[in-house]
């Protein structure tokens, strides 16, 4: 006959599994709550999450709060004790008092008829509770286990402290919160404690408000810590009729309680961002519409467009710029130029140096440029060699630089520093985008000290 060990039994034998086989490859800290976790399992007769045939180690280890992620071999040999916990329970898992009330039932215990145990089984399927432990009381305002001294910065550390500050699980959390026709899954609530995921839809928003309001803190606090705080917010029921592009400009102006106000007031709010803010009703707005008209550029047909250098020649008039004659291209009339020669071969040079996966020997360079960023460098220097060449007297008021003269020579005179892209068109605007700012450092890579006193050993 095949014994099973009682509960204190097994508890002790867990407790030398822990000193020999999980000591060696734990901290004492991170030991001791796994021993303790395992442990709470064996009293409770209850399974260890699972994730397959294998202990789910990602619950695990919020539950335990370890110090470190674990490694391959600690999550092996950790399997060996919580597989014998799986195996107890299934054989029976019982403590010495429940044995010797089983057996006082088998000793006292009458035979009984086939009609009673047809009675008794029907009753049993009715009031048969179900295995586990019982749900825990779900309050509506749970009292702190302690005060929070250091707020954390990041969403995800916060989250997590609130939740270890009340003593509760994501799941009983989501259990509290999320009310019936919620179609909020409580896997979204782990993701966030793990990190994965942030709060980026509307229904998010409104279970952060609950949560806020659930633990007693300010309207905004997880919010706030959020990152990309620059990111609009999706989830806006603007009707289907609305293209992906409008729908995203039209997220940034709509209010958070979007979804929840009448449909004449949504419509109200949509006409008046169409009207306001996107046909260009407002200053930044009404700049952009007219600053888009004043073209200056430079331009690397070659680069730009992927094909072969132009066999054309080089146009040197446009009536932006310092050199007039007569033109046909209407590119060129509107102040868009095609580079002169030794331009564009530094340009490929340079394209070329930063986005070669190696460099060539006796060189050096800061970073490496992909093929969006390089395509978006190519245009930024553009627009600044064409608000050098573009004439002082008209609406850009460049520098009246010569196309001839154009170089990334000039670069280590930083005369470009007054004529940030595109600065030129208004002087005294306060609208400045960061392609603005990345036009106007673009060459102090290119111009450092020890750059120039290097230039003579081969160093770009």
């Amino acid at each position: 006959m095949v014994t099973y060990p009682t509960s204190d039994a097994f508890r002790r034998k867990l407790l030398s599994f822990s000193e020999l086989r999980l000591a060696p490859l734990f901290t004492a800290a991170d030991l001791k709550q796994l021993t303790d976790y395992m442990q709470a399992l064996v009293e409770r007769c209850q399974f260890p999450p699972m994730r397959g045939t294998l202990v789910d180690w990602s619950e695990i280890t919020i539950a335990c709060n370890f110090s470190a992620s674990l490694t391959g071999k600690q999550k092996r040999v950790g399997q060996f004790g919580f597989d014998a916990i799986i195996r107890w329970i299934n054989d029976g898992g019982r403590s010495p008092q429940s044995i010797s009330a089983r057996a006082d039932i088998r000793s006292t215990r009458k035979p009984i008829s086939p009609r009673s145990a047809t009675q008794r089984k029907s009753i049993d399927e009715h009031e048969r509770a179900k295995p586990g432990p019982k749900p825990a009381t779900i309050e509506d305002i749970p009292k702190p286990l302690f005060a929070i001294t250091d707020d954390p910065i990041s969403f995800q550390a916060a989250f997590a402290l609130q939740l270890k500050r009340f003593g509760e699980t994501y799941y009983h959390l989501h259990r509290a919160v999320v009310r019936p026709g919620d179609n909020f899954d409580n896997k979204t609530m782990l993701s966030w404690l793990k990190g994965t995921k942030v709060p980026r839809s509307l229904q998010s928003f409104e279970i952060l408000g609950r949560i806020e309001q659930r633990y007693s803190l300010p309207m905004g606090y997880f919010k706030k810590k959020l990152p990309h705080q620059s990111r609009s917010a999706s989830g806006h029921d603007v009707g289907e009729n609305i293209s992906p592009a409008e729908r995203r400009r039209l997220a940034w102006h709509l209010p958070d309680d979007f979804n929840k106000l009448r449909h004449e007031k949504r419509e109200e709010i949509l006409q008046w961002v169409r009207r306001v803010v996107i046909s260009g009703a407002t200053d930044y707005r009404r700049f952009q519409a007219a600053a888009s008209k004043q073209r200056y550029a430079i331009r690397f047909p070659a680069m730009a467009y992927g094909g072969r250098a132009s066999s054309r020649p080089c146009a040197h008039q446009s009536n932006s710029f310092t050199d007039h004659g007569d033109i046909d291209d209407p590119d060129l009339l509107s102040g868009v130029i095609d580079a002169p020669p030794r331009l564009t071969l530094e340009m490929a040079s340079l394209i070329t140096f930063k986005t070669a996966t190696l460099t060539e020997i006796g060189f050096q360079r800061n970073g490496v440029w992909g093929e969006e960023t390089a395509s978006q460098k190519l245009e930024h220097l553009g627009l600044m060699f064409g608000a050098l060449a573009a004439s002082p007297k008209g609406e850009v008021a460049g520098r009246g630089l010569a196309l001839r003269h154009l170089t990334f020579g000039l670069l280590v005179f930083r005369i470009y520093l007054g004529l940030v892209p595109p600065m030129a068109r208004a002087p005294t605007r306060i609208f400045y985008s960061m392609g603005s700012r990345h036009a106007q450092h673009l060459s102090r890579p290119h111009t450092r000290g020890d750059r120039l006193a290097s230039s003579a050993s081969g160093t770009g």
